[in-house]
Parts: structure tokens; C-alpha cells; sequence
């Protein structure tokens, strides 16, 4: 009797995924707790890693036919690459899909919080049009706006900013000099960059090195009024805490999450309470055509690497480095 297969995704996978995944190899979607993995670990050939799933190293040497990993996204802190790596499994990421999504998504918030517009929309339904005279709007036009991580999303937040006629500054230990006039952009340091901004986007990823560089300090040291969004990864943001001293100091004028650390997060903290905290459930990447994309780049990768060949984005290229005789 032949070894039953399975490519294990821990969530929902789109219909075309399944429908191409299903030819070669049995698809289930299957809680993501370590229990449950485990006990399907030993049949799987392939995973697919939806959202904040974690994939331990226990499940991954549990797998022992495992062949390849997928991630419907970029980030792998949730996946144990020493791991992977270590037994020579390629983490297949999706780092083109999504990104104008989530570039978009950045400038919804900052233009929801700018506006006010959910307070100009509850002035019209409760009929306190006077409230409009009591706003002060903001405006993008001549603000300078500072990107932290000018990967793919970065640029291309970068470029609509440009069409708002903002300045930019970034912080990025990955470009230089000449490529950030390339890009139009001002090299800075992130104390400077935070100094110095009007708005701050987060884009960076989440290492040990970047995970809770956005501190107290830092955030105190913003200038009066900055807004202040998140579109990368909870854990860059030191706590909920510091977010909420800085709103409270003046120092920041109104923050964007769509990303948690952990996620769901516990609501029972303040800022969850605070109307000048404008939230989203980590989907601001997850429109319509990014889904699409999204899975069949990761498909795509799959595929091939299960044909025996390579895929074309991973995030672990260094299994490659020596080729195997």
C-alpha cells in the first residue's frame, strides 16, 4: 500500500492553490498547534504556512519525507529556518505578491488619520455638522514622510509618496548613497528619521536585531503631531505601552496597526480603547488580486521545487550554495 502524502497548510489555501497542490499530493488544511502537526507531520511532504502560524523544528524533523515549505507571504520568523535549512528545505516566499497592496494600505491609514475622516463620517450620521469646524485636517503635501526597511514595499511606498509631493528620508542599512538618489530619497539614521518625520511607515523585518527597535526613547524623541503606521510586523514596536506614552506626550498624533505581537491581540490593554489608534486584522495585504497572486507565486514555487527543480524565490537560498554530487 503506497505512503499517503499530504501538503499540510495550517489555514485557508485559495481553490485554484488546492486545485493545482491536489495533483500531486493529498491537501489539508489543519490547525496550526504543535499536537496536531505533529500527528500529520510524518505523512506531509509539503506545508503551506498561512499568517502567524508557527511551524516549530519538532514538526519540521517530525516530517522526515518532507520536501518543501511554502509561505503565503515574506516573513519566516514564524517558520524555524535553522531547521529547515539545516535539513536542506527551501522556505518558498511570495516577496512580488502583495506589495502594492500593502504599500496602499500604508497610505489608507495614514490618510484615514490625517483627514479624520471616521470623525467627518460620524459628524454626518449623528448630525453634528458643526463638528467640522473643530477638526483641523492635515495635509501629505510638503510633509516629510520617513520609511523604515526600503524593500519592495518600502520603494513602493516611496513612489506614491512621491505623487503627494512629500519629502522622504529612509532608514535602511542595505542601501547606499548613490541608490538612495536613485530613488529620490534621504539616507538617514533611524534616531534622525524619527526626529525628523512628519510620518513614519514601518516596513522593515523582523530579526532579532529590528525586534523592538521602535522604543520608548525613540518614540519620545518625534517631533509634535507625528502619525505613525505599521504594515511590517507587530514585534518591531517595543510595546503597546510605549505607543500609548507617546500618543499621550502629544509626541505621536495618531498610530496605524494591521500587524500584532501576538496575534489576535489581548484588547484588554488601553490602547485598543483609544480613537486616536486606527487598527486593522493584519489584512491590509490580503486584497482581492494580492490574494491571488500571493498563493500562485507560492504554488508556483512549490510545484517546483516537488519536480525536482528550484524555485524561484526562497528564503533560504544558502542550501544551494554547494551543489550535492
Amino acid at each position: 500500500m503506497a505512503t499517503r502524502k499530504l501538503i499540510v497548510a495550517t489555514g485557508p489555501i485559495t481553490d485554484n492553490c488546492r486545485d493545482a497542490l491536489s495533483s500531486v499530493a493529498e491537501v489539508v488544511e489543519l490547525p496550526d498547534d504543535e499536537e496536531t502537526l505533529l500527528a500529520a507531520a510524518p505523512s506531509a511532504i509539503g506545508f503551506v504556512v498561512r499568517g502567524t502560524s508557527r511551524l516549530s523544528g519538532a514538526v519540521i524533523e517530525a516530517a522526515k519525507g518532507l520536501v518543501v515549505i511554502g509561505r503565503s507571504g515574506v516573513g519566516v520568523d514564524g517558520v524555524d529556518m535553522a531547521t529547515a535549512t539545516g535539513r536542506g528545505i527551501p522556505v518558498v516566499i511570495t516577496p512580488h505578491a502583495g506589495v502594492n497592496a500593502i504599500a496602499e494600505g500604508a497610505f489608507a491609514m495614514i490618510l484615514t488619520i490625517t483627514k479624520k475622516i471616521r470623525m467627518l463620517d460620524g459628524a454626518v450620521r449623528n448630525g453634528t455638522w458643526a463638528d467640522r469646524d473643530r477638526l483641523v485636517l492635515g495635509d501629505l503635501d510638503g510633509a516629510t514622510l520617513g520609511i523604515v526597511g526600503m524593500g519592495r514595499i518600502g520603494r513602493r511606498v516611496a513612489r506614491i509618496a512621491s505623487a503627494f509631493d512629500m519629502s522622504m528620508i529612509v532608514a535602511d542599512p542595505l542601501v547606499d548613497e548613490a541608490e538612495a538618489l536613485g530613488l529620490n530619497v534621504q539616507l538617514s539614521e533611524l534616531p534622525e528619521l524619527f526626529q525628523n518625520s512628519d510620518y513614519i511607515s514601518l516596513h522593515a523585518p523582523l530579526l532579532p536585531e529590528t525586534r523592538g527597535m521602535v522604543s520608548s526613547q525613540l518614540l519620545e524623541s518625534c517631533q509634535p503631531g507625528t502619525v505613525l503606521v505599521n504594515l511590517a510586523r507587530g514585534g518591531l514596536v517595543e510595546s503597546y505601552d510605549a505607543l500609548l506614552a507617546a500618543l499621550d506626550s502629544g509626541r505621536l498624533a495618531g498610530v496605524g496597526l494591521d500587524v500584532f505581537d501576538p496575534e489576535p491581540p489581548d484588547l484588554s490593554h488601553p490602547l485598543f480603547s483609544d480613537d486616536r489608534v486606527l487598527f486593522s486584522p493584519h489584512a491590509l495585504g490580503l486584497s482581492y488580486r494580492a490574494k491571488q497572486q500571493i498563493f500562485k507565486e507560492m504554488t508556483d514555487g512549490i510545484l517546483a521545487v516537488l519536480g525536482g527543480g528550484r524555485a524561484e524565490n526562497i528564503a533560504n537560498p544558502e542550501i544551494y550554495s554547494e551543489e550535492k554530487s
